[in-house]
């Protein structure tokens, strides 16, 4: 199964490179020009240091549009070992100042960035639910509080967590967090055209990170696939075993048609499906399936259950008429019934 969280560690990783470069360039704009950037590990060293120092500033200034953190300053010594401990105090204080004063819409979206930086989807869900209380109107901010809502929820994008989706969308159509979830959920719903329609959305959004669009492309290849599978699987179809009894073999005809066809539960004598054989064919087994369909909008999938009806034609016409040799097998369910047997031993009056 294509899994939404694929997609959410792709972003996670595109919004990495976006914010982590601006802020080194910011730390220290003078730099000379042989300038070298910090080796891998300090960088996965800086993208765990981030979200405390942006914490700790944010306490102090609270502002965050004043978090041009000194990013450069930092290298990997032994009093970064204290970092999650010093993250976890800034939370603590954090959520303190937010007590004393509620109505702070970014506190409370840092706070949830936070919970979610240290897995904590519970706690990072009732601060977005404060952060959106506060401003409602935040495409974004509804889509990260979608998102450690259905973390919290053990990745489960129930109703509610749907239609906290739909409000960012109906927001903003491009958002791609959105975007992804709306297509998580019709996938894990199994509604494959519309988790296509999503990730389509998504790998056309404006200066998307490329990974993010690739991931968005391999997911569509990999739900059409399915999709078709499913088609298969959900189309009507069964096995008809036709024999001719003893007793009336000796009125047939090498040469003589035999209609095989499946009937609908509602009475009506219109076939959902129809095969052709000789009389010197049998006994044969026939399928019937819905690519048989006789008129659009009636076929086997679009009934439970269905009756096989066998006739040797006289006259080689399709219509009934005296003297035809006719069976059925009464009715059977349309999926599921095997191989059902239909013997013709009957005159038609």
């Amino acid at each position: 199964m294509i899994t939404f969280w694929l997609l959410a560690a792709a972003m996670m990783l595109a919004a990495i490179a976006c914010v982590v470069p601006p802020l080194l360039r910011a730390a220290s704009p003078e730099r000379p020009r042989n300038f070298v950037a910090p080796h891998a590990a300090l960088a996965g060293l800086l993208i765990a240091l981030v979200p405390g120092a942006a914490l700790t500033l944010y306490m102090r200034i609270g502002d965050p549009a004043a978090l041009a953190i000194q990013t450069a300053s930092f290298a990997p010594t032994a009093e970064h070992a204290d970092a999650p401990a010093s993250m976890d105090a800034a939370i603590s204080r954090l959520a303190a100042r937010l007590r004393e004063n509620p109505n702070d819409a970014q506190g409370w979206a840092m706070l949830a960035r936070s919970y979610m930086a240290l897995d904590r989807p519970l706690d990072a869900a009732e601060a977005y639910r404060r952060a959106v209380a506060l401003t409602p109107r935040n495409a974004e901010l509804l889509a990260d509080y979608a998102d450690a809502s259905a973390s919290a929820n053990g990745g489960d994008l129930d109703d509610s967590i749907s239609k906290i989706i739909d409000s960012a969308l109906a927001l903003d159509a491009e958002q791609p967090k959105a975007l992804a979830l709306a297509a998580s959920a019709a996938f894990d719903r199994r509604d494959y055209p519309r988790a296509i329609q999503f990730w389509e959305r998504l790998s056309r959004v404006p200066d998307l990170e490329p990974e993010i669009a690739q991931q968005a492309r391999k997911n569509i290849d990999e739900t059409r696939v399915l999709a078709a599978k499913g088609s298969l699987a959900q189309s009507a179809a069964v096995e008809v075993r036709v024999d001719l009894s003893p007793e009336l073999a000796k009125r047939v005809r090498a040469a003589d048609t035999v209609f095989v066809y499946a009937l609908p539960d509602d009475g009506s004598r219109m076939p959902l499906a129809v095969q052709r054989l000789r009389a010197d064919q049998l006994p044969a087994t026939v399928r019937l399936d819905d690519s048989m369909s006789m008129t659009p909008g009636r076929r086997l999938s679009d009934f439970s259950r269905i009756s096989i009806d066998a006739r040797v034609s006289m006259s080689g016409q399709a219509r009934p008429a005296a003297g035809d040799l006719t069976g059925s097998s009464g009715l059977v369910p349309a999926r599921g019934a095997g191989v059902v047997g239909v013997t013709i031993a009957e005159v038609v009056r």
